[in-house]
This record gives C-alpha cells, structure tokens and sequence, in this order.
C-alpha cells in the first residue's frame, strides 16, 4: 500500500509540475484569443488564410489555431481552440485534419533547432514539416469526405466548452474547468506512459519499429533515437537525441532520415492522446500518419542517395554535419 501510495504521489507531483508549466503558456494563450475575438482579429485571420484552410477543409478561423501551435506549441493551440470551438464547431473528419496538421507541425522554434543541433537542415526540415502537414492534411480530407459518420460534430472528451455570447465572467469560470480537467487528463497520459514502461510494452513498440526503420533507410544505429523522438517526441526527446548524434556512431545519413521520420511522425502516445481529446479519431491522428511518415522517409531515402554529396550537405544536413564530414546516405 505504501509503495502504491508513493508511486500516486510521485505522479501527482509529475504531473502537478508539468501542469503549472502549461498553464504559463495556456492562460495568457486563452485571454489573447478571447481578446482577439472581442476586437474581430480572428475574423481578420480567419480571412488571411482561409485559402489554406478551405484547401484541408476547415474554417478559415481554424488557421489561427494551426498558427499558435506552430509558434508556441500543441498545448497553446488546444487553449485557442477552446475560446473558438463553441462558435466555429468541427466535424470528426474536421478536428482530425486540424489535429494531424498540428502534430505533424507545431513548436517550431524549439524543435526545429533541436533538429538542427542534430545535424538536419533547419530550412529543409522546416519545408518537410509545413508541406507534410498540408499534404496529408489535404488526403485526409479527400478521404473522409466518403465517410458519412467523420461528418458528424467533434465531441471534446471531459473539457466544458463556453457559449459564444458569454460574458466574461462566465468565460473565465467554464475556462477554469477545463484547465482543471486537463490536468487530470494529463495525469491519465502519464500514468499510462508509466505502465507501458512497466507492462514492457514500450520495448515492444521500439523492436517493432526496427523493421520498418530499415525499409525506410535508417541503419540500426539510429534506432534509439528515432524510437525515442518517435514515441517521447523531439522536444522531450531532445537531449537523448542530441547524445546520440554526440557520439559519433550514428551516420549523418541516417540521422538526417531519422529526423525526418520524427519531424513528421513524433510523440506517437501522448500528444495523440491528448489531440483525441478534442475530437479527433485515431485513424487519421495515429495509423494515418504513422503511414504517411513511413512513405514520405521511404521516397527521402531513394530521392536523397541519387543527389550529389554536395548538395545533401549543403542543402539538407545541418551546418554540424557538413563540417564533420559525415557520410552521405
């Protein structure tokens, strides 16, 4: 009992700590959205890149979403899409194309030099990640359009939404509630992180992807750290990645087509997890991607071993690479 109630606290400290660094990027996301929808910035926005957005199938508002997650990160855009959701409801099929795009691209600053660190091209990587997620963003659309029950509302899993007319008051009180439950749901990720660790079903995931990292080019002293980036994402992964590049015994060719997989296909657990919350279905946010990751890396490797060495390390390796002299894939 004693050893259970520890393991409870340990989590519950874990998550508490997390929680209060969201809660400094999602609460001030939250009163700027509620702002800009007071003053029509939304709208504004929502006009800019509507062209975008009607290309995926969403409303133009929805890019104001996809913005905030590509500059700060997922968790600012879920704080966004609560202040829009109740006046610019999504179909499934609608918050999966939204959720896709925000995993497959957001938190630029900081994972894109995180990338670069690792000896991946920033602009390249940067491209791949913005054109991926459009691109699937696109197929995923054209795809459920046949499917009559994608069409139906999104449900938001535990989070209270707030009327679009409401004051501010009652904005403040329901947007309590649903930080509130986000910590729980926070909580839940974790511990089911924990069990699959303890359960060795993670292992499992990391052997099973070897296969598969070889079809796509990657030699087996990336595994680790595509694993890693894959499952943990690239931000939490960040220092285990950058080890072992720092090593020397990983290619440069296979770290730039490791990075590329991770750039598309990352945090597979618990950003997905937590991206379904908000209404999104598990074909489009984890198979459908996962899917998507492995052709894009498959075409990268063919296309990339029939470039001259040259331009791989000029246009696709980062400046690290280059200068050790890696070799190319």
């Amino acid at each position: 009992m004693k050893k259970f109630l520890g393991t409870l606290k340990t989590l519950l400290q874990e998550s508490g700590s997390l929680y209060l660094e969201l809660l400094k990027v999602m609460v001030p996301v939250m009163i700027l959205v509620r702002l800009a929808v007071e003053f029509g910035a939304i709208d504004l926005v929502g006009k800019i890149v509507a062209p975008v957005m009607s290309l995926v199938g969403l409303p133009g508002e929805m890019g104001f979403v996809w913005v905030t997650a590509l500059l700060v990160n997922i968790y600012a855009a879920a704080a966004a899409l609560l202040t829009l959701l109740p006046s610019v409801p999504l179909s499934i099929a609608q918050a999966t194309v939204l959720g896709a795009m925000i995993l497959i691209a957001h938190s630029l600053p900081v994972e894109q030099r995180i990338a670069q660190k690792a000896g991946a091209g920033f602009l390249f990587t940067l491209v791949l990640r913005l054109a991926a997620a459009l691109v699937y963003g696109v197929l995923l659309n054209l795809v459920y359009n046949g499917f009559a029950g994608m069409q139906q509302p999104a449900q938001v899993v535990f989070l209270q939404l707030t009327p679009p007319a409401a004051d501010w008051g009652t904005w403040a009180l329901t947007g309590l509630k649903s930080l509130w439950s986000i910590f729980w749901i926070i909580t839940v990720l974790l511990a089911g992180l924990r069990l699959l660790d303890r359960a060795g079903i993670t292992p499992l995931l990391a052997r099973a992807l070897t296969p598969l990292l070889r079809l796509m080019g990657i030699g087996s002293s990336a595994t680790s750290m595509t694993v890693t980036g894959s499952l943990l994402g690239i931000s939490y992964g960040g220092a285990l990645i950058l080890r072992e590049v720092r090593t020397g015994k990983v290619s440069a060719g296979d770290v730039f087509l490791s990075l590329c997989f991770m750039c598309i296909c990352h945090s597979l657990i618990e950003d997905t997890l937590f991206v379904m919350a908000f209404g999104g279905h598990w074909s489009g946010l984890l198979v459908g991607r996962f899917l998507f990751a492995l052709l894009v890396t498959t075409l990268l490797a063919r296309i990339v071993v029939r470039m001259p060495g040259r331009t791989v390390e000029r246009f696709l390796f980062g400046r690290a690479a280059a200068l050790s002299g890696s070799e190319n894939p």
